[in-house]
């Protein structure tokens, strides 16, 4: 289930838009949860006693931008949530676009903008599944929760995001072939990286979300600029 959150205080209009939301999700078979917050403040309150949001609809005003300061502290914390800010007014559209919004809707809102922000949505947020045929059969999970592969003496060794390991006999070439374009970059001749959970470039080792180090090849480290660039282009909001 999807869990939406409304943060504007046109109590008719949130309410407006929860009922188009539901109704939408629906149509397309996804189950979601909308909340309506009146202002940042509470919106805040909930994050921060680990409320789930996915998708956040904020009006960007509030008096004084604090709309826009408040979508900038969500930034600064780094939840993991989607953006779309709503308003009746374009005066702040540029400055918006330093918080990494989805998109940037004006009121009123008309259902082709609508449609268009949350199937960019669903895209981004329905899970990849990564099928992998090994001697053993079929290994399938969703893309995210791959961290890396390490493959050593015909050996591919997948390392999961929660921790647990997979393994089969295959080679670097073959595993390749099997992964979708523009996810796994290799960082060393022994390692295939998840682009996605790549946290902090160092001389000589990666660091991943995970706190996982992996070794980072001298002539690799252009591969992984060229990938993370393609990356964070096809994450990169609607213009």
């Amino acid at each position: 289930m999807y869990e939406i959150a409304i943060c504007d205080d046109d109590s008719v209009f949130a309410q407006e838009l929860s009922s188009v939301l539901a109704h939408w999700f629906a149509e397309r078979g996804a189950a979601c949860h909308v909340t309506v917050y009146p202002d940042p403040a509470r919106t805040l309150s909930a994050l921060e006693r680990g409320e789930r949001c996915d998708l956040l609809f904020q009006d960007i005003l509030f008096g004084e931008e604090k709309g826009l300061r408040f979508a900038k502290l969500l930034r600064e914390r780094n939840w993991d949530l989607d953006l779309v800010f709503v308003t009746s007014s374009e005066q702040y559209a540029v400055a918006a676009y330093d918080v990494r919004p989805l998109h940037y809707l004006l009121k009123p809102l008309r259902q082709p903008q609508l449609t268009e922000v949350l199937e960019r949505f669903l895209e981004r947020r329905a899970p990849q599944i990564l099928s992998l045929s090994t001697p053993q059969g079929t290994v399938r999970l969703p893309v995210t929760d791959a961290l890396y592969f390490e493959v050593y003496n015909h050996v591919i060794r997948l390392c999961r995001r929660d921790g647990s390991e997979s393994s089969w006999r295959g080679t670097l070439q073959q595993l390749e072939r099997q992964l979708p374009a523009g996810r796994f970059v290799r960082v060393h001749r022994s390692y295939l990286v998840n682009l996605e959970h790549i946290a902090v470039i160092g001389r000589d080792r990666l660091k991943l979300s995970s706190g996982d180090i992996v070794p980072l090849g001298r002539s690799d480290y252009a591969n992984i600029q060229i990938g993370l660039a393609a990356f964070d282009r096809r994450r990169r909001p609607l213009g």
